[in-house]
């Protein structure tokens, strides 16, 4: 079930990135980078144990949202998985990083998630047995819903 994770993770990589915001002044500054003492806390991409913890979490929201009973109102469906694409866009685009940065930071990964392993394939059974996925698959909202979440919009 990793295996299938990491497929949906691979997917999440293929995301844009949003685009740039409307200039609000006349003059172009450039920003000044913040002194190396305020770095803050490391960013979800090097903070692979919490990484793996919110990605068992986001399936298991995925798992609620399109687990039993199943779904016939899609459009419910669609606005719930861009709740959960919306509120875990950091954990989308953190694992995006990861597959990018190559075998070593994916196995650190996979190793971040072992102890999360129940949890997740209990999650990934939900998800690929759902009655709902069959029955919202030709609605173009869910589609653009899914796709969204998995960032392929």
């Amino acid at each position: 079930m990793l295996r299938w994770w990491l497929a949906i993770a691979v997917l999440a990589s293929c995301g844009h990135a949003p685009p740039a915001g409307p200039e609000t002044g006349t003059t172009h500054a450039t920003p000044v980078a913040p002194p190396a003492d305020a770095a803050g806390p490391p960013g979800l991409d090097d903070d692979l144990p919490r990484l793996a913890e919110r990605s068992v979490a986001l399936y298991a929201q995925l798992a609620k949202v399109l687990g039993p009973p199943a779904a016939t109102d899609c459009a419910a469906v669609a606005r719930d998985l861009d709740k959960i694409a919306a509120d875990n866009a950091d954990v989308l685009a953190a694992n995006a990083k990861v597959l990018h940065a190559g075998h070593d930071k994916i196995q650190r990964l996979k190793n971040a998630i072992e102890p999360h392993q129940d949890a997740l394939d209990a999650a990934a059974k939900v998800i690929s047995e759902s009655q709902t996925m069959k029955t919202c698959s030709e609605d173009a909202g869910f589609a653009k819903a899914i796709d969204r979440l998995l960032g392929e919009s």
